[in-house]
Parts: C-alpha cells; sequence; structure tokens
C-alpha cells in the first residue's frame, strides 16, 4: 500500500511537471505571435504614411504648377493661357483628391501612438482638396469668359483663377508638411517599436 502511495504522488508530481513545461511554450507561442502580427500593422502604418505623405508632394506640386500657369493666364490673358491654367487646375484637383484618399488610408492604419498627428494631415488633404477644387472651378470660368468675354472679363476671372491657385497650392503644401510630419513618426515609432 505504501508503494502505491508513492507511486500515486510521484506520478502527480511527473504529470504536474509536464503539465507546466507544456503551457509555458505555449505561452511564449502567443507571445510570439502577436509579435510578426504587431510588426505587420507597424509595417503597413509606415507605408500608408510614405504614401500619404507622396501623394501630398505630389499633391503641393501639381497645385505649384497650376499657380505657375494662372499667373501666366493673368499676364497674357489669352483663351490657350486661360486653358492650360485650367487644365493644370484640374490635375492638381485629382492629385489633391488621391492625397486626400491616401492620408485617410494612412490615418485607418495609423498606430495608436501617431493617430493625432496623421488625423490633422487627413484634415489637411481635405482642405487642400476643397481648396484645389474651387481653384479647377475659378479656372473653368476664366477659360470660358476668355473664350467669349472681353479681355477684361478675362482677366478678372484670370485673376480669381490665380488666387485660388495660390490658396490650393499653401493648403497643399500644407497638407505635404502634415504628411511628412507623420511618416516621421511613424518611422519613429516603428523604430521604437522594433527595439522593444
Amino acid at each position: 500500500m505504501m508503494k502505491w502511495k508513492t507511486w500515486l504522488i510521484l506520478s502527480a508530481l511527473v504529470v504536474g511537471t509536464s503539465a507546466q513545461a507544456a503551457q509555458e511554450p505555449a505561452a511564449k507561442t502567443g507571445e510570439t505571435a502577436k509579435a510578426p502580427m504587431l510588426q505587420n500593422a507597424e509595417e503597413g502604418a509606415k507605408k500608408a504614411a510614405e504614401e500619404a505623405r507622396e501623394a501630398t508632394h505630389k499633391a503641393a506640386e501639381a497645385a505649384k504648377r497650376a499657380a505657375e500657369k494662372a499667373e501666366q493666364a493673368v499676364s497674357e490673358a489669352s483663351q490657350e493661357t486661360a486653358e492650360a491654367a485650367h487644365q493644370a487646375a484640374q490635375d492638381a484637383d485629382q492629385a489633391a483628391k488621391l492625397a486626400a484618399r491616401k492620408t485617410a488610408q494612412a490615418t485607418r492604419k495609423a498606430t495608436p501612438a501617431t493617430k493625432q498627428a496623421a488625423q490633422k494631415a487627413e484634415e489637411a488633404a481635405k482642405k487642400a482638396a476643397a481648396a484645389t477644387k474651387e481653384a479647377a472651378q475659378k479656372a473653368g470660368e476664366a477659360a470660358e469668359k476668355a473664350a467669349r468675354s472681353g479681355k477684361e472679363a478675362a482677366q478678372k476671372a484670370a485673376e480669381a483663377a490665380r488666387d485660388a491657385a495660390q490658396k490650393a497650392t499653401q493648403a497643399t503644401q500644407e497638407a505635404a508638411d502634415k504628411a511628412l510630419e507623420v511618416t516621421k513618426e511613424t518611422v519613429k515609432d516603428v523604430k521604437d517599436a522594433m527595439t522593444k
């Protein structure tokens, strides 16, 4: 009977030790599974922030070109330059819309540490998109007036288009600056997370 009790106690100890040993790797596996998922999420946030930065930079460049064309339309006040300004403003509008989509995507993928900055960048990109849309409309009106109105009306419309294009340039540059800030914060956040 004593042997039986000793054997039972030893068996319980062996089983207990085996169960504990099995639980430790399972816990470590759960922790190591979280690490790649977190890393992938952070890398996705970094990529989205970089795409948003690139898109807002391109939108700023397009808005700058639109402002230059609008300035040329003011100085020359011709149908041809007004249409070129209108086309440049439409290109800037499309680039700003893309930037707004990319910054919205970056906001959705942002890490908790960069969420607020990403939201500010998204808001700036939306303002830039609205400003470039207005610039495109004013440039379109200027092109129409250049085609069917006198030089004075075309000149005033071209000036309004120029002012709108300058406003769009400022808005897109602000959006590009904020997107760059978000990208830097996201890269820093990802590097910090990798070193933990």
